[in-house]
């Protein structure tokens, strides 16, 4: 199944061309589509379905892609991995909603220049509004019965001790990983939302760990007292 799995959004972008393109054939959209709308709602960019298809495909791709990536990428954290799909995946079905509602509000028309869309779209955006200020603050680590890290109460990141292999201080700088928040290499996971001291943890798959924190040494002195 899981061989499989990231397929699916792939294969979601080709039941959407293939659902468009017949519609076309079956003339049952305007030519041209509207496929912008101003704050107003009112439409204000026309394009054919080609037109169409060419930037709704760039869009759907990119989701696609990535969710297909988090999917299957054997270096993320399960923990981490569960968070990404969540996170990635509602930012796909939103993606793939827009585009089918741009479309779906046109079937039967033949002048798209009276479609009125935009404003409630907002709802749907606020929370990928709210993950800015989430990704961007202080990570919280709670060591308990296993070692976790926490944005605004939301487990990120959980590991049993015995995946520990070793933990030290580092000082990080956004610059060395292209930013600020939650970033991810092949390798590494690093919460960094700002320029510090930060817990570094080698775990036995060899993945490094990096949580920034004004409290490392009391953190080192907790985590070894563990491994």
């Amino acid at each position: 199944m899981k061989k499989t799995l990231w397929t699916l959004p792939l294969a979601a972008v080709v039941l959407y061309n293939l659902w468009v393109l017949w519609l076309e054939s079956e003339n049952l959209l305007p030519d041209p589509l509207a496929t912008h709308w101003g704050i107003g709602g009112v439409a204000d960019g026309f394009s054919d379905v080609a037109g169409h298809l060419i930037w709704a495909n760039i869009a759907l791709l990119i989701v696609s892609g990535l969710f297909a990536w988090v999917l299957v990428q054997p270096k993320i954290h399960q923990s981490v991995r569960k968070l990404l799909v969540a996170i990635i995946g509602y930012f796909t079905i939103f993606i793939f909603g827009l585009m089918i509602a741009v479309v779906w509000i046109q079937i039967g028309l033949s002048d798209a220049s009276q479609v009125r869309f935009g404003a409630e779209v907002i709802w749907f955006l606020l929370p990928v509004f709210a993950l800015i200020p989430l990704m961007l603050s202080m990570p919280k680590v709670v060591i308990g019965g296993d070692f976790q890290v926490r944005l605004w109460g939301i487990t990120f990141l959980r590991l049993s001790f015995a995946e520990i292999t070793s933990v030290s201080e580092r000082l990080i700088r956004p610059a060395e990983f292209g930013g600020w928040g939650l970033r991810m290499g092949r390798d590494s996971v690093a919460f960094i939302p700002s320029k510090g001291p930060a817990l570094e943890i080698l775990t036995a798959s060899g993945q490094v760990i990096l949580v920034r924190s004004n409290q490392v040494d009391n953190l080192i002195a907790a985590v070894r007292a563990r491994i």
